[in-house]
């Protein structure tokens, strides 16, 4: 449907709206509940890590605090939960950056999201219509708010070597995929008609801060990013770390304050950088020269490359 809001959930995260919208996120031991008011129309989602508060994690993030508080924000939409249904989802045995945890106790973190879902929605008198969740495989997830349907696409696990293997295949075929994200309209068509110049590589989206980024990465699949720093809303390099924790894609700098040797290019580098370069050093209002010779090798490199799952830092 032309203009349908889409809402993408990183963990932690939840969204009830009272409007047709497509709420999507990617699960892999972590659990996404839904709920949805069939005879309105209106729904939400959630997005949770673990099951239980082990430490000062965010409440969004825990199971038996975000399924509370997601059936909160029905209500408070107007909605009764026994008008409400529900569906769970997730929970799978995975390795690699859609893990959560490991495992805890003898009984791996995804089954225990799972009945903490189960107890927390039959607690609440929620019905449970429908339930994709274990395996081995991680899950794209994409609820429709109105209809209650929801899509469940799976994520086949690979190891790095076969990752890299598949991914030069395919780049054999094809251009690689690059979003530009920088504040600058100017700076984004500068940089996107480098890029364009280069053969090999095209631009699949411009983004002009953060939060448009992270729609456009679930809507164009980019194979790397090309991310500046000061911008409204999150700042470059907390995002990066974000990606770099959830949804971890090859990323090259693009930034003023990323000097050769200063301390904001090694946070870069630490936080998963695949290349960190001083947009004064490109001269890109001089040219395209040399932002060629800079750039270009660096996306190449970054679009080749799998990057993993890194720690909060």
């Amino acid at each position: 449907m032309t203009g349908r809001q889409r809402i993408f959930l990183l963990p932690g995260e939840m969204a009830f709206v009272r409007e047709a919208a497509s709420i999507e996120t990617l699960l892999g031991s972590c659990v996404a509940v839904t709920l949805h008011d069939p005879a309105r129309g209106w729904g939400g989602m959630n997005h949770y890590m673990v099951p239980s508060q082990t430490s000062s994690m965010d409440p969004g993030k825990v199971g038996d605090l975000a399924i509370p508080q997601l059936i909160r924000m029905g209500e408070l939409s107007g909605c009764s939960p026994r008008q409400l249904k529900a569906s769970i989802l997730g929970g799978g045995a995975v390795v690699g950056h859609l893990a959560a945890a490991a495992t805890s106790g003898g009984l791996d973190i995804g089954r225990r999201n799972l009945a903490c879902a189960v107890q927390a929605l039959s607690k609440a008198g929620i019905p449970i219509v429908k339930q994709d969740v274990g395996g081995t495989e991680g899950r794209r997830i994409s609820f429709d708010t109105q209809s209650g349907f929801t899509t469940v696409t799976r994520i086949e696990a690979s190891t790095d070597r076969a990752a890299r293997a598949a991914k030069a295949n395919e780049l054999q075929q094809r251009k690689g995929r690059v979003l530009v994200v920088d504040d600058s309209s100017t700076v984004r068509r500068i940089l996107s008609s480098v890029i364009a110049r280069s053969g090999d590589l095209e631009v699949c989206g411009e983004a002009a801060d953060p939060f448009e980024a992270r729609d456009a990465l679930l809507a164009q699949d980019p194979d790397a990013i090309c991310l500046d720093i000061i911008m409204p809303k999150l700042d470059g390099l907390s995002f990066l770390r974000r990606l770099m924790q959830y949804k971890p894609i090859p990323t090259v700098v693009v930034s003023t304050i990323a000097k050769a040797g200063s301390a904001m290019e090694k946070n870069l580098q630490e936080a998963g950088a695949v290349a960190v370069i001083d947009k004064d050093a490109l001269e890109i209002y001089k040219g395209y020269d040399v932002a060629e010779r800079a750039l270009l090798p660096a996306l190449r490199k970054a679009v080749a490359s799998v990057v993993q799952k890194r720690g909060p830092g």
